[in-house]
């Protein structure tokens, strides 16, 4: 199953994350043992016994072979209907039973006699049925002898598996359905209600990583919904702790994702939960952290955005998350490493209000003394009214823009005036 509503913020489009749990089909499963009576009166395994089972209510057959024990499985089974099920083995007398409700009774032990390994079909049955006569049945102790302690101990082994089985069943429905009902929060704007479910489902299953990664999602819809509207920094204040919160959420997703992926090599993800969706919800949650000046831990943000890179293969996308990765290098003082990467994405991607943005506050903050660097201090201001003149006034930076040209040319008039030497106060390093 998965769910594709759509938020956004800061003209970026944020995806609910794919479900990972999957409704189980109802289904049942068939197991026993055959045996054939020997001269001595024991019974004897019979491996590559034929079972066949066909199901009665409306046409169904399905067939399955004994193992060296004498014993059959087959998982998969309609839960409802009614069955007949047949077996026959070589040197063996063939036998039925009918009626059988596998969802009721999902273990059915067999006796043979010895015979002469013919085997009955669906209509020879019926004849036996409507007449009186023919094959003999048996099930378990109906065909002769008393049940050993053996088949009592095996019989009593395949009713606690399937109870197990069962009780999975149970669990991952209940599952479903609060993933379910979270999905529909959400995609209503009912984010504390959302929230709240998937906390169920945390507490129901703390390593199922599906339900810290929808939280993460809906944190991170609440959060920008609150930063937009915020009127005052208060507001704005909450709405960085959702998304603190969203970046702590979608790290405990992945740990889980990758314990899980290494639990279980080769297996198939469901849609939605490979690695590359859960690294590009990781770095989204970091991103839109850095954005609005979120404390989150930088180093931290630096490897989300490089692993995410790693594996996107839509260009576009990862420009985008290159843009992030320099600020998150900035922001973590590696200040030449982040104009090399913002230059690098304007390279491919003159247009880039991100990197534009970004590299005007790398370069301007590099700069130590304004006399002599003043080429930078110019190239950091080109950089930001390019900024300004393309982004549109909703856009969170605009005003920090606006502030930086302004301080970048105070700082320039000031290095070329002739003034009394002194210390020139600057104010703190901006995030780009």
């Amino acid at each position: 199953m998965q769910v594709k509503p759509f938020f956004r913020a800061f003209a970026v489009a944020v995806t609910l994350a794919a479900l990972s749990v999957v409704a189980s089909a109802q289904v049942a499963q068939l197991s026993g043992k055959v045996t054939l009576k020997q001269a001595d009166g024991t019974e004897a395994p019979v491996p590559n016994a034929v079972v066949d089972i066909y199901r009665t209510d409306i046409s169904g057959k399905w067939q399955v072979k004994t193992n060296n024990k004498g014993e059959y499985l087959h998982a998969g089974l309609p839960f409802i209907g009614t069955f007949t099920i047949t077996v026959s083995a070589p040197n063996a007398q063939p036998t039925f039973t009918s009626k059988v409700r596998v969802s009721q009774n999902p273990v059915q032990n067999f006796t043979l006699n010895p015979g002469d390994g013919t085997r009955l079909t669906l209509d020879d049955i019926k004849k036996f049925e409507a007449g009186g006569g023919g094959a003999a049945a048996s099930t378990g102790a109906a065909a002769g002898g008393r049940e050993s302690a053996e088949d009592k101990a095996y019989k009593e082994e395949l009713a606690r598996r399937a109870k197990e089985i069962e009780e999975q069943k149970t669990k991952i429905a209940s599952l479903n359905t609060l993933v379910t009902s979270g999905n529909e929060a959400f995609k209503a704007k009912k984010y504390d209600e959302a929230v709240r479910i998937f906390d169920q489902g945390i507490a129901a299953a703390p390593d199922e990583p599906v339900f810290y990664r929808n939280k993460a999602v809906v944190l991170r819809a609440r959060a920008v919904d609150q930063y937009n509207a915020a009127k005052d920094p208060a507001a704005r204040a909450a709405a960085r702790e959702g998304l603190k919160a969203s970046v702590e959420n979608i790290e405990k997703a992945y740990q889980l994702f990758r314990e899980h992926a290494s639990k279980n090599p080769g297996t198939a993800p469901t849609p939605g939960s490979d690695e590359l969706s859960h690294l590009a919800d990781r770095q989204e949650s970091y991103r839109l952290a850095l954005m609005t000046n979120t404390a989150v831990d930088t180093q931290a943000a630096v490897k989300a955005f490089q692993e995410y890179i790693a594996v996107e293969t839509d260009e576009t996308k990862k420009m985008r998350a290159q843009s992030s990765l320099g600020e998150s290098l900035f922001q973590s003082g590696q200040v030449d490493e982040a104009i090399a990467k913002f230059r690098e994405v304007l390279a491919g991607s003159p247009n880039n209000l991100d990197a534009m943005y970004g590299l005007g506050i790398a370069l301007a903050a590099k700069v130590e003394d304004a006399t002599k660097d003043a080429a930078v201090l110019r190239e950091a201001r080109d950089l930001m009214q390019n900024f300004i003149s393309k982004a549109p006034d909703t856009h969170p930076k605009k005003q920090d823009a606006l502030a930086s040209v302004q301080y970048i040319e105070d700082t320039m008039k000031s290095a070329s005036a002739p003034r009394p030497s002194e210390e020139r106060s600057r104010p703190a390093r901006r995030r780009p």
